[in-house]
This record gives C-alpha cells, sequence and structure tokens, in this order.
C-alpha cells in the first residue's frame, strides 16, 4: 500500500516537472519572438547567448554532480561533435522560422517530427508500420495541412523563407533526436545535452566572433532576456525533463511533453496576439492526438503488447533485418518515439 502510494507520488512529481519545463520551452519560443520583433537582436547571436548561458549553468550542475569529473570518456567525443552541431542547427532553424511565423505554426510544423521519423523507419525497414503508427500519422500530416492551410490562398502568404526554416528544424531536430538516442548508450543524459550545448556554443562563437557582433546587441538593456532564454530557455527545462525522467519512462515524458505545444500556442495568444482559427486549432490538436499515438504505441510496445508489423515485399538478399544494405542493428522506427522535445 505503501508503494502505491509513493509510485503515485512520484508519478505526479514527474508530470509536474514535465508540465513546468513544457511551460518554460513554450515561453522561451515567445520571448524570443518578441526580442526579434522590438530589438536588435538577430537568431544567430540570440542562439549563441542561449547556449553559452544554458551550457554554463549545466556544467556547474554536472561539476556538482559528477564531483568535478566531468570531462566525458574520448570514444564519445566524436558522437558528441555530432549531437552539438545538431542542437546548433535546430536551435537556429527554430528561432529563425519564429522570426518569421506565428510561434504556434512553428511549433506544430515542429512537433510533427516524431511522426516522420516514424514514417522514415518504416520505409528504412521496409515494413508497414503498426496500425497506430498509420493512424498517427495520418493525423499528423492531415494537422499539418489545416495548421498551414496548405489548400487556401492563406498558405501564400506564409513567409516561404520562415516554411524553409521550419522544414529545416524537422530535419535537424530528428538528428537531435537520433544522436541524442545513440548517445545515450555511453553518457547520461545530463553530461550529453551539457557538452552538447557547450559545443552548439563553441559553434556558433567561430560562426560569429564575439568581437563581429553587433554592439548594439550588447546593450545592458537586453543583459536579463538574455539571461531568461538561457536560464528559463534552457538550462531549467532540460533539468525539468531529466528530473522527470527519474519518475516516469520516456514515453509517458514523451506525452507529456506535448503541453508545451499547448503553453506556447496560449502565452503566443495572450502576450503576442497571435490568434489561430478555428481550422488551425484543429490541426493542432491533430498532431498533438497523432504523436501522443505514436508514444502510447511505443509503451505498449516496451511492454510487449504491440501490435504486429506486417512485412512488405522481401528486399534484396544483401540487406540486413535493419533494411539497410549489408548490416543489422536499429533502424529509425526504434529511434523516434519516446523522446522528449527541444523547444
Amino acid at each position: 500500500m505503501l508503494d502505491t502510494k509513493g509510485e503515485g507520488r512520484g508519478r505526479l512529481r514527474g508530470y509536474l516537472l514535465v508540465g513546468i519545463a513544457s511551460l518554460l520551452f513554450g515561453l522561451n519560443g515567445n520571448l524570443a519572438r518578441k526580442l526579434f520583433d522590438e530589438s536588435v537582436l538577430t537568431p544567430l547571436t540570440l542562439v549563441e547567448w542561449r547556449m553559452l548561458i544554458g551550457g554554463a549553468c549545466l556544467l556547474i550542475l554536472l561539476g556538482v554532480v559528477q564531483r568535478g569529473k566531468v570531462l566525458p570518456p574520448p570514444r564519445s567525443w566524436g558522437w558528441l561533435l555530432a549531437l552539438g552541431l545538431a542542437m546548433a542547427a535546430v536551435t537556429y532553424s527554430y528561432f529563425m522560422a519564429i522570426s518569421r511565423l506565428p510561434v504556434a505554426i512553428a511549433l506544430v510544423i515542429q512537433f510533427s517530427t516524431p511522426a516522420w521519423l516514424v514514417l522514415g523507419g518504416a520505409l528504412w525497414r521496409r515494413r508497414w508500420p503498426a496500425l497506430p503508427v498509420l493512424g498517427a500519422l495520418l493525423l499528423a500530416g492531415s494537422g499539418l495541412v489545416l495548421v498551414t492551410g496548405a489548400w487556401q490562398q492563406r498558405f501564400l502568404r506564409l513567409d516561404p523563407l520562415g516554411l524553409f526554416y521550419a522544414v529545416l528544424s524537422i530535419l535537424s531536430f530528428a538528428a537531435y533526436l537520433l544522436l541524442g538516442r545513440r548517445i545515450g548508450r555511453v553518457l547520461p543524459a545530463l553530461s550529453a545535452t551539457t557538452w552538447g550545448a557547450i559545443i552548439a556554443a563553441l559553434f556558433w562563437l567561430f560562426v560569429q566572433p564575439p568581437w563581429r557582433m553587433p554592439l548594439a546587441s550588447l546593450q545592458p538593456s537586453l543583459w536579463p532576456a538574455l539571461a531568461a532564454v538561457g536560464v528559463l530557455g534552457m538550462a531549467l527545462p532540460f533539468l525539468g525533463e531529466l528530473a522527470a525522467l527519474r519518475y516516469l519512462d520516456a514515453g509517458r515524458v514523451g506525452i507529456a511533453a506535448m503541453l508545451e505545444l499547448v503553453a506556447g500556442s496560449a502565452i503566443a495568444y495572450v502576450w503576442l496576439g497571435e490568434a489561430l482559427t478555428l481550422d488551425q486549432l484543429l490541426g493542432g490538436l491533430l498532431v498533438m492526438l497523432g504523436v501522443g499515438l505514436l508514444h502510447y504505441e511505443e509503451l505498449r510496445r516496451q511492454t510487449g503488447h504491440s501490435f504486429p508489423q506486417p512485412a512488405l515485399p522481401p528486399a534484396s538478399a544483401e540487406e540486413g533485418e535493419s533494411g539497410q544494405p549489408g548490416r543489422g542493428g536499429e533502424g529509425p522506427r526504434d529511434l523516434a518515439v519516446g523522446q522528449i522535445s527541444e523547444g
């Protein structure tokens, strides 16, 4: 009886942590949009400060947790470099997207990434997805059509460059998820996130060294906002989701993290006056249902109760079990769900 109560309190604590993290991620997107609209800050400068400040906070925490032993093993540096570049790309493309599109639309487009990863995994392995996964893909695809108004003239009024960066955010977010799962085999999540953020910050500092930053972007009046983006928009939400994984499995964290879409859209409506039409609201709901169904199916798969996946026509004899020529092992389907959002 005591164990059941303790487990219930632990789950409640986990959901509360994910909820706070999702709220902070949603706040981060809206704060960034406001900075782009009302200051001289560019997405490049903001992503530099976000990664520098957030990475420094996480490095301090890592030093406390690891008792000063913060350096990862040498064999992980290659994967960390790739993860850091993916984090740099996903944050920059997301900031570019929200600087040119409504925050809610950019969020919904990026939020559909797990669905497209699952579709790519099915093609990779030459297997039809399970029925719930097919339903999730249909829901997510329909939701994106509704959100962007792809069949209406309104779609032509959306900024083309903003849409390009939104699609780029899908690709870079997919790379981030895949690399994050891969490096998770050899490093704890806190260490991987910390060094990924530091590598991303160093990359952008190489692209835009401090002496090339616009002087107006370094004025003291912007320091509180930059600190908020780094601490509230990067370090704290990541810590919240990492802490939630102590009480919840990754699938449940992924489902709960969908609150970011709701939080980001609600904050954009109240703070920025970005109202969504009824069909866009319906589209966002469909994307959430689709991604939620993916995570639910992942939970069923982990407990051995997933739906069977019928095979497509056999591939060539040179292909291994994964559908990749000459290789076996994990394919993208194994890596796509049960992940948390970058935000």
